[in-house]
């Protein structure tokens, strides 16, 4: 147990993540819980999505409007940025639910990345950035359906449509008012991953509370993909018809605008949508 700790220390250390984390607690003397806090804070303020980070790669993929049955030499392609390693969250997954549960997570995480650029990964696609074999990628899928996920991959795709993704399922399920612990077992994601998810669709719901109507306009406000936009748009307007999805949409609303502690003015020119903040 204790060469097992020490390894994962070694690795945590070794990552950006980590490197952070030991400064805020060695050089500022911050509490790990602290130090990790502003570590997901940092991330979701300084991180932007068109900037390949640490961790992720550029792959080359079928575009989404490509239908099955043509040979992939033959389909259009397109460039994606696709996490494989997102530093401690990974690792806290893997820490706590095993190397099959983290593998299955960022099978997930891919294959939306991949939609939301408008492109969409194979099973071997899958099979090739996860370092395992096709007949594995399939054993996850199942696993994964079998809670009433769709895996969108190639073929798939055009055969059944979106379906619920893993973002839309943590985001119901706090709708539902199930906590973060909950939810957290339940997805077998870990908390800075649900926090994450539920933090973007705070910043959808604060956008369209705020007067934003369009996706491509809350898209250049949020930094989100259209893609998600308008699945986390279809969750607010199906949570509306019930009212205790529609009491907690209040309560993370609430608690947006007090975690921002400003006053958000929106402008538009019928070019671009701006919002401006008052102290």
């Amino acid at each position: 147990m204790y060469r097992a700790d020490n390894a994962f220390n070694r690795r945590e250390l070794k990552s950006f993540d980590g490197g952070f984390l030991y400064e805020l607690q060695n050089s500022y003397e911050l509490s790990p819980r602290l130090s990790e806090q502003i570590l997901q804070t940092a991330k979701a303020s300084l991180v932007r999505p068109e900037h390949s980070q640490y961790g992720q790669i550029e792959a080359v993929v079928a575009c989404l409007e490509e239908k099955s049955g043509k040979s992939i030499n033959q389909v259009k392609k397109c460039t994606v940025t696709l996490t494989l390693d997102n530093g401690k969250e990974d690792e806290d997954i893997l820490q706590e639910f095993g190397r099959p549960a983290l593998r299955r997570f960022v099978l997930q995480r891919i294959t939306e990345e991949a939609l939301e650029q408008e492109g969409i990964l194979s099973q071997e696609d899958l099979s090739r950035y996860l370092h395992c074999g096709v007949r594995t990628i399939k054993r996850d899928i199942h696993a994964i359906k079998s809670r009433g996920i769709e895996v969108m991959t190639r073929g798939a795709f055009h055969n059944i449509g979106r379906g619920q993704t893993h973002k839309s399922q943590i985001i119901n399920l706090y709708l539902n008012g199930f906590t973060y612990s909950e939810i957290k077992r339940k997805t077998q994601h870990s908390l800075s991953a649900v926090k994450r998810y539920l933090e973007s669709f705070s910043k959808v719901l604060m956008s369209i509370h705020y007067g934003i109507a369009h996706s491509k306009e809350i898209s250049l406000v949020t930094g989100l993909s259209e893609s998600l936009i308008k699945q986390y748009r279809q969750i607010i307007e199906e949570a509306k018809k019930s009212q205790l999805m529609s009491e907690h949409l209040s309560i993370l609303l609430e608690q947006s605008q007090y975690r921002s502690g400003l006053k958000k003015t929106i402008s538009q020119d019928g070019l671009r949508v701006a919002v401006t903040e008052e102290t």
